[in-house]
């Protein structure tokens, strides 16, 4: 897990090629001007989903984890809490190779607080829960979620 500011994306460089393309892409891109839906950088290796959603204050939902692909989540408006671990309970939805992911409960180890202006990487297989209510009260967000190949 990364979590850093967006001016500071270009630290990141030199980990993996297509991740190197979405950091230069949110470096140079005012994200808050994308459309909502799928805006497409470089094929099916690096691509943004925008979208609005409502944040959850329930700690006990299921964290998610992807095997193809980085999740970066960056919040355009409003504010989530991204909590992460390392090694899930159980697994509640077996890995979906069509859609790259799969659910479980997992231990928190850890947690950051998005907000317009910070972003959070997040590896292939890696479990995390994004989309945690700020105090526990739930809020609309919009967000862009980029996927990048491995």
């Amino acid at each position: 897990m990364i979590f850093d500011k967006i001016e500071n994306a270009k630290r990141y460089l030199g980990m993996n090629p297509n991740l190197d393309t979405a950091l230069k892409y949110l470096s140079g891109t005012d994200l808050g001007g994308l459309p909502e839906g799928k805006t497409v950088i470089d094929g099916d290796r690096v691509f943004v989903n925008v979208m609005q959603a409502v944040t959850n204050p329930d700690a006990e939902r299921e964290y998610e984890f992807h095997e193809e692909y980085y999740d970066i989540q960056i919040d355009l408006v409003g504010m989530e809490e991204v909590r992460f671990g390392t090694e899930y309970r159980e697994i509640t939805q077996e890995y979906d190779r069509q859609r790259d992911i799969g659910f479980g409960h997992c231990i928190c180890e850890g947690s950051c607080r998005l907000s317009p202006g910070r972003f959070t990487i997040c590896e292939p297989g890696e479990p995390h829960q994004p989309g945690g209510a700020v105090n526990e009260v739930a809020a609309e967000i919009r967000k862009a979620v980029v996927k990048v190949h491995r």
